[in-house]
C-alpha cells in the first residue's frame, strides 16, 4: 500500500525533535491524515463532525490494559526503610507491605468527594478512565481496587475486568507475560493502551496517542506499535532512533543485565518512553503468541535472546523491540518530562506527587481528564 503523506505521518519520523512543539496539534493532524482535515477543531484540538464520530469510534475500540501484578524489590526495601525510620505517617501507616505498590496511598488531586489521599494507581485508571474498556492485571487484591479506586473515583465497576497473572515460580515474569495470559480480555478490540500503576500518565498524552496510532494504521503508514516518549536529561531507558526517527533499540539496563548511555558522558540527552504504549490489538496478540511459543521452556521460565542471561522474564520491551526490527514500530515523542516520574520507591513519591499534579493541571486546563470520564 502507498504510505500517505502527512505533517503527523513526519512526526512519528523524521521530524521527531518537533514533535513536542505540536504536541497541541496532534489530534487535528490525526484526524487529517485518517481523511478528515475538512472537519473542524473544537477548543481542546478534538474535531467535530464526521471526524469527532472516527475518533469516538477509536476510543470505544480500544482496551486499557494496566498492570498492577509486581510491586519491585525496590519499592519494597524502600518502603521497609521508611517505616523502620519512622518516615510514614497517616495512612501510609496501616498499608500492608504485601500489597501492590499501587494502592499506597499519595496527594489526592482528583476527586474532592474523597479522602486526602488515594491509591497511586488511581492516577493510572483515571488517565484511561471513559476510553472504550478496561482490563487490570493482578496477583491479588481486586476487592481493594475495586473498593479504593474504582469505587472512591465514581467510575464504573462493570467496566473493569480483572484477571490474575499466574506465576509459576513464585513471582511474575514480566509485563509481557501478564498481557498474554490476559490476552482474552484485549485481543478483540482494535486497540490496546498499557500502562502501569506510578506513572504520571497524562490523558491528553494518551488520547492524542490513540488517534496517531489509528490514524497512522488508517493511512497505510504500517504501525503495529506506537510509543510516546519524552526528551530528557540522562535518561535510565533510552530510546535509539534510526536516520529516518524509527525506532533501532529501547534500552532496558535491568533486563537486558548491562548499563546503558555510560559512554556518553554527563548530561546528554535522549528519548525515553513514559510508561505509555499503544498497540494495534491484533498485531500484539499474534507477536505475543509468537514470542511465548519460541522462548518459554517448561519448568525454567523465559529464554529471550537479548535479555540478561538466566533473566526468565517476558517484558514488554521484548515485543516492542520486535515490533521495531520489522518496521512495524513509531515513537511520538510529546510527551512532557514530567510525565517520566515514577514512583518506583518511597523516596520518589514527593517527585511523583508534584508531576502528577502538574499533568492533571495541564489536562483540565484542556478539557481533559476527569471531565473526559
Amino acid at each position: 500500500m502507498k504510505l500517505a503523506s502527512g505533517r503527523l505521518a513526519s512526526l512519528a519520523g523524521e521530524a521527531w525533535r518537533q514533535a513536542g512543539d505540536e504536541r497541541e496539534r496532534i489530534p487535528a493532524l490525526a484526524t487529517e491524515l485518517a481523511g478528515f482535515g475538512g472537519s473542524g477543531i473544537s477548543r481542546n484540538g478534538l474535531a467535530e463532525g464526521e471526524a469527532a464520530s472516527w475518533r469516538d469510534t477509536v476510543f470505544s475500540r480500544s482496551v486499557s490494559l494496566t498492570l498492577l501484578a509486581g510491586s519491585g524489590s525496590r519499592w519494597q526495601a524502600s518502603l521497609a526503610a521508611a517505616r523502620s525510620e519512622g518516615r510514614l505517617s497517616g495512612a501510609q501507616l496501616a498499608f500492608d507491605a504485601e500489597a501492590p505498590r499501587g494502592l499506597f496511598p499519595v496527594k489526592n488531586f482528583l476527586h474532592a468527594e474523597a479522602s486526602s489521599t488515594l491509591p497511586i494507581a488511581a492516577y493510572s485508571l483515571a488517565a484511561v478512565a471513559g476510553l472504550g474498556s478496561h482490563a487490570i492485571v493482578i496477583r491479588d487484591h481486586e476487592a481493594e481496587i475495586r473498593r479504593d479506586i474504582i469505587g472512591a473515583l465514581g467510575l464504573r465497576q462493570e467496566e473493569w475486568r480483572f484477571t490474575i497473572q499466574e506465576a509459576p515460580f513464585g513471582k511474575p515474569l514480566g509485563h509481557g507475560d501478564a498481557a498474554w495470559q490476559s490476552r482474552a480480555l484485549w485481543r478483540d478490540a482494535d486497540w490496546v493502551v498499557t500502562n502501569f500503576g506510578g506513572d504520571a500518565n497524562s490523558r491528553f498524552t494518551v488520547e492524542a496517542s490513540l488517534l496517531a496510532l489509528a490514524a497512522l494504521d488508517a493511512a497505510g503508514e504500517g504501525t503495529d506499535f506506537l510509543l510516546p516518549a519524552a526528551l530528557l536529561r540522562e535518561p535510565a531507558y533510552p530510546i535509539e532512533l534510526d536516520d529516518a526517527g524509527r525506532p533501532l533499540s529501547f534500552g532496558h539496563a535491568k533486563l537486558q543485565g548491562h548499563a546503558l548511555g555510560a559512554d556518553r558522558g554527563p548530561g546528554w540527552m535522549g528519548l525515553a518512553n513514559v510508561g505509555l504504549r499503544l498497540y494495534r490489538a491484533s498485531a500484539l496478540a499474534a507477536l505475543l503468541e509468537e514470542l511465548h511459543d519460541t522462548y518459554w521452556l517448561e519448568g525454567k521460565g523465559y529464554a529471550i535472546p537479548g535479555n540478561a542471561p538466566g533473566n526468565p522474564e517476558f517484558a514488554l520491551d521484548n515485543a516492542d523491540a520486535v515490533f521495531a526490527s520489522r518496521g512495524r514500530a513509531r515513537v511520538l515523542a510529546i510527551a512532557r518530562e514530567r510525565e517520566l516520574s515514577p514512583a518506583k520507591s518511597f523516596d520518589e513519591l514527593p517527585g511523583f506527587e508534584a508531576a502528577i499534579a502538574e499533568v492533571l493541571a495541564e489536562d483540565y486546563s484542556r478539557g481533559s481528564g476527569r471531565a473526559s470520564w
